[in-house]
């Protein structure tokens, strides 16, 4: 097929235009794949220097609220205090220094903690004054079961900060002791052993920082970054080191990924519960890759990138002599999907409206039910009534025979005794019958009723029962019913009695043949705030093969009876989607078969439906 100049130079743009799409897509996912494994590895040392520092941090408080508790548990006196004190360094390992400071701020016991571990008592005449430091006016800030934690910085004594460097974080609360009366407990928590555990972690192409607060790195590579605004240096920190990380981690407090001076970053905030300005600062955990690590993964993504746009632009020039027969082909084979599609969308539709036919079908075939369980029911109570009424009817014939004839006190007295007994048969089969009936008419009512409502669950229970009497008479089924009268739901009635009226009447249909002794044990109980419905035979039980199976559409074993198989499975969906439930079975071969049904209040709904916010009912 012989294609114009023009069309020639618009496809060799179009494929130049393509091998630089092919060159950018596959340079940006070739350098992905080689950044995932340290994308990976750098979340992994974040994850074991955070946790490493949360687990040691978490602490803190805990350790200085038991320190005051076993001194209050000791109550030692003045002289029994440094003792007392120094026995609970051996507790606590990585504890600094322990001070007593009274509310004037003045030290009245200092105990720290030497080179070589030992524990010694600071002299009287060298105790301070430590009124001015921001941890302890907030200390005395504090209320009475409050704990301040301070921000990690360097101890500082006379004004200077010790060296070696001592990193140190402070917890501070308030303690009563008769000895002493009201002062602060403060404790100088020792942070060399974690902040030299976490830096341990860096690898030889991934490096580990950590930053407190904006201003002051705790681990860095570079030992000459660490605690400058603590030695009163220009400060760095990750505000003025690593900006673009600080937009990043602001949001979520997680990056990951992140490039930023041809280096590969990731990095977690560590969010401070404490909230005061010289309290406990939040804490950046960062990893970054060698400087030369990102440079060599570029120029491996650039090869590979290169490779493939060369591949695609000689593909092109290939492809430009199959144009014809390709599109020629791909117009074929669209029409042939494009009618694939349309029968199978035919086929769904039919399928999805079948569906809600034999559903609706359903429907009906449970009131045909009730309707027949009904008059079945109706027969005796108003058979009886129209005995009584005949009986009255010839007791009424006989006095009047009697009156013409010569009417007896015996005889009138015998006509009142048996009208009375007439009368009362007539009514109580009457009452019977109007029992029965209102017993249906709540129930269709509450079928016809699609909106939400709360009801009395053994009510609505009881009335299907009823409904479904003659038909458990005429297979000579027991129904026992323990039905609590103080369970209540909200939520569709009529969706919830259709639900279980399935269940029982699957019972029947396939739990008992021709068996002696049937059983079907109804009951109700509150699980929370959910309602349960158990529904127990002691039928024949259903195959282990079987029972995976028993909610799925068009599976029956009966389909020569004319069973569609969406019993249970109308059931299931009526559950989940009505009352967010769902059904439990349990069977065992020639033991019987547990339904357990679980309806989840909709009290959320009613709400939103009583603030115009109607959602469509979904038993509809």
């Amino acid at each position: 097929m012989f294609i114009p100049a023009r069309w020639r130079y618009l496809w060799l743009f179009f494929v130049v235009l393509v091998c630089g799409l092919v060159f950018r897509l596959a340079f940006v996912d070739r350098l992905n794949e080689l950044k995932q494994p340290y994308e990976i590895r750098q979340s992994a040392l974040i994850d074991q220097a955070a946790l490493l520092i949360n687990t040691r941090l978490s602490l803190v408080e805990t350790q200085i609220r038991l320190f005051r508790h076993e001194l209050e548990l000791l109550k030692p006196t003045q002289a029994e205090l440094e003792p007392a004190m120094i026995s609970m360094f051996k507790l606590y390992s990585d504890t600094l220094q322990v001070r007593w400071i009274d509310e004037q701020g003045f030290e009245q016991v200092r105990l720290n903690k030497t080179a070589d571990n030992n524990v010694v008592a600071v002299l009287t005449d060298e105790l301070q004054n430590k009124r001015n430091r921001y941890y302890v006016e907030a200390g005395l800030a504090l209320a009475d079961d409050e704990v301040f934690i301070s921000q990690i910085d360097l101890n500082v004594e006379q004004g200077k900060v010790e060296r070696p460097f001592q990193p140190t974080l402070r917890g501070v609360i308030k303690a009563s002791l008769a000895s002493m009366g009201d002062g602060l407990l403060v404790i100088n928590f020792d942070l060399r052993s974690l902040l030299n555990e976490v830096a341990a972690l860096s690898e030889t192409n991934i490096q580990l920082l950590v930053a407190a607060g904006e201003d002051r790195w705790i681990v860095h590579p570079d030992n000459s970054q660490l605690w400058r605004s603590d030695l009163n240096l220009e400060a760095t920190g990750i505000e003025t080191d690593l900006p673009k990380l600080v937009k990043l981690i602001e949001d979520d407090g997680l990056a990951q990924g992140a490039e930023d001076n041809n280096q590969l970053y990731a990095a977690q905030r560590i969010e401070s519960p404490y909230q005061s300005e010289s309290s406990l600062q939040d804490i950046v955990v960062i990893t970054q890759t060698a400087p030369l690590v990102l440079s060599s993964l570029k120029n491996q993504a650039l090869l590979r990138a290169a490779l493939l746009a060369i591949a695609t632009g000689i593909a092109g020039m290939i492809l430009l002599t199959l144009y014809s027969r390709h599109l020629r082909e791909v117009n074929e084979l669209s029409v042939k999907l494009e009618h694939e599609r349309d029968n199978l969308k035919t086929t769904l539709e039919r399928q999805s409206s079948l569906i809600n036919e034999l559903a609706e079908t359903k429907k009906l075939s449970s009131l045909s039910i009730m309707v027949a369980g009904l008059a079945h029911e109706l027969n005796t109570p108003v058979g009886a009534t129209q005995l009584a009424l005949s009986s009255q009817a010839s007791l009424l014939d006989n006095l009047i025979e009697n009156k013409n004839t010569g009417l007896t006190k015996s005889a009138f007295d015998n006509y009142l005794e048996q009208s009375g007994k007439s009368l009362q048969q007539a009514q109580r089969n009457n009452q019977r019958a109007i029992e029965l009936i209102q017993s249906f008419k709540r129930l269709t009512f509450e079928r016809a009723n699609n909106e939400l409502n709360t009801f009395n669950v053994a009510q609505h229970l009881d009335d299907l029962c009823k409904s479904m009497h003659g038909m458990l008479h005429k297979q000579n089924i027991r129904l026992e019913n323990k039905l609590p009268n103080h369970i209540t739901l909200t939520g569709y009635a009529g969706a919830f009695s259709q639900i279980v009226q399935i269940i029982i009447s699957n019972a029947i249909d396939h739990a008992f043949e021709n068996m002696a002794g049937a059983c079907l044990e109804l009951s109700c109980d509150y699980r929370g705030r959910d309602v349960v419905v158990t529904i127990r035979d002691n039928g024949k039980g259903i195959k282990a093969d079987e029972l995976p199976h028993i909610f799925e559409p068009f599976v029956t074993s009966k389909r020569q009876q004319e069973h569609t198989g969406l019993g249970l499975h109308m059931a299931r969906v009526w559950i989940e989607q009505a009352f967010s439930g769902d059904i439990k079975v349990e069977s065992s071969p020639g033991v019987g078969t547990t339904f357990e049904l679980t309806f989840r209040s909709a009290r959320k709904l009613a709400e939103q439906i009583a603030k115009d916010k109607i959602p469509e009912n979904p038993f509809t």
